[in-house]
């Protein structure tokens, strides 16, 4: 069973949150790049912010010139007359700060009621339980935007970074045509990232590693992490109690945002705190590493002192993609060597490259939830439908996801909602397609046949896809959806 990133208790208290502060449009300055530098109302500024394996795709965050993210590119594309912000927070942070349209959730120094947010971006997925719910077309509104969206927007592995000094005497990068240096199983990464193995020696790649206590990295951002998800979304349907930790230091997988919830004696941050991070204690996890954000493991990989450490990242953090050094980091990502994950279906070691990814997502997904678009109006309106779930396909890189955006249907501003239209329109068109494959990520226009980026066009922004019995439709500002909200109720 997966267990998605809203737990009961949560709910509650961001329902009731929303429910005082979130019917208000604020305006301010924002806070990145492509906003007009006196937003207020009166001007265009889409703003958003959430998952860090998304960051680069959507902000450029390690961009050279030509590797500028997409809304840099959309920006440019208006003429300036339209921009667009994102702040890369975590999933978790992307689904609250989404909900309560309460920039803060990013931050504790972006002062709640700062500007609007407009979209937030998160690897893991919003599920029937969650405060965002219900989904578009249900007839009740979120606390502020109308109706909730949520919708795939590329496919991604989890790759494993890891620094030895058997392979990594030269950091030559982990890339050398398709066959992985090293190969680790899913035996090995059970054993891992639950703290039974602790050393080298004990796994199956023990001939090609020198032996040494491996210090393992992980997320340990307070609002919760996408990438963590999909990596424990993969391990909790492949994992067992012969290949983990005894039950006395580790609960065992499930899907999680928060990883450090998996291990008795955790520690985390109390309600509405934003800074302090999820901790685990050395009596259940010895070796472990909390870092904040897809960067943070990367920089905590790649310089561990020992040379001797794992983690979890997005493809755009390691060699696998073309990015350039970040500010900071001693040795660029592209130097990050990424191990093989042998598919225990068939048998093969894959890296995570496009075409091991593209062979996951399309023909190794026979065991795939919702592999392909909703074929109704019904159906269309419930929420999960609209996001694959591949915990363990059948041939392929065997961890891999999708990221997902969540945006309102229904926007106050006459310029916001064809804003968001049109990006999205140039984003499921392809127009960003050479920009995703240089970061490591699966285009999903290109990549499936399963049709969801056009049923995404058609549905969501064009008012030709389903409606319902009332003529409303899923569209952006469908005029039926959005006519009874009042104001305060749009974004």
């Amino acid at each position: 069973m997966i267990r998605t990133l809203s737990r009961a208790t949560l709910v509650a208290a961001l329902i009731s949150a929303a429910s005082t502060a979130a019917m208000a449009q604020p305006t301010g300055t924002a806070p990145k790049y492509g906003c007009p530098t006196g937003q207020t109302s009166s001007t265009t500024c889409l703003n958003g912010g959430g998952s860090s394996l998304a960051a680069n795709v959507y902000a450029g965050v390690n961009a050279t010139a030509s590797l500028s993210g997409e809304m840099t590119q959309y920006t440019t594309s208006t003429g300036g007359t339209v921009g667009m912000s994102y702040v890369s927070a975590g999933s978790g942070a992307g689904q609250k700060a989404m909900l309560l349209n309460d920039p803060s959730q990013y931050s504790t120094g972006l002062a709640a009621g700062a500007y609007t947010v407009h979209f937030g971006a998160s690897d893991a997925f919003v599920d029937s339980s969650s405060a965002l719910f219900p989904f578009v077309g249900a007839g009740h509104p979120m606390a502020s935007g109308g109706q909730f969206i949520q919708i795939p927007m590329f496919a991604t592995p989890i790759a494993i970074s890891i620094n030895n000094a058997k392979v990594l005497s030269n950091w030559t990068g982990g890339v050398v045509g398709s066959t992985p240096k090293v190969t680790l199983t899913d035996d090995d990464l059970c054993g891992i990232f639950s703290g039974l193995i602790t050393n080298w020696n004990q796994t199956s790649a023990a001939a090609t590693l020198k032996a040494g206590t491996i210090n393992v990295y992980w997320r340990n951002d307070n609002g919760g992490s996408g990438t963590t998800y999909l990596l424990t979304q993969h391990l909790a349907a492949v994992c067992t109690a012969a290949n983990t930790a005894s039950s006395a230091t580790f609960k065992g997988f499930a899907a999680t945002t928060k990883f450090a919830t998996r291990f008795v004696g955790f520690t985390g941050p109390a309600a509405g705190d934003t800074t302090t991070l999820w901790t685990i204690p050395a009596s259940s996890f010895a070796n472990n590493k909390g870092a904040t954000g897809n960067k943070g493991v990367a920089n905590g990989v790649n310089n561990d002192a020992t040379a001797s450490a794992i983690g979890l990242n997005s493809p755009d953090y390691t060699s696998i993609a073309v990015t350039p050094a970040a500010s900071g980091v001693t040795k660029p990502f592209s130097k990050l060597y990424v191990a093989g994950v042998k598919n225990a279906t068939d048998g093969v070691s894959y890296l995570p490259t496009l075409a091991a990814v593209t062979t996951a997502i399309t023909t190794g997904a026979s065991t795939a939830i919702n592999p392909t678009p909703p074929a109704s109006y019904a159906a269309a309106a419930i929420q999960t439908n609209w996001v694959p779930q591949i915990a363990n396909p059948t041939a392929g890189y065997p961890i891999v996801g999708y990221t997902n955006l969540m945006f309102a249907q229904c926007y106050k501003g006459a310029t916001s909602g064809p804003a968001m239209t049109a990006y999205l329109k140039n984003h499921f068109n392809g127009l960003y397609n050479g920009m995703l494959k240089s970061n490591g990520f699966v285009p999903l226009v290109t990549s499936t046949t399963n049709g969801f980026g056009t049923a995404i066009i058609k549905q969501f922004l064009s008012p030709n896809g389903f409606v319902n019995a009332s003529g409303a439709g899923l569209n952006i500002n469908n005029a039926k959806a959005c006519g009874t909200l009042t104001a305060a109720q749009k974004r």
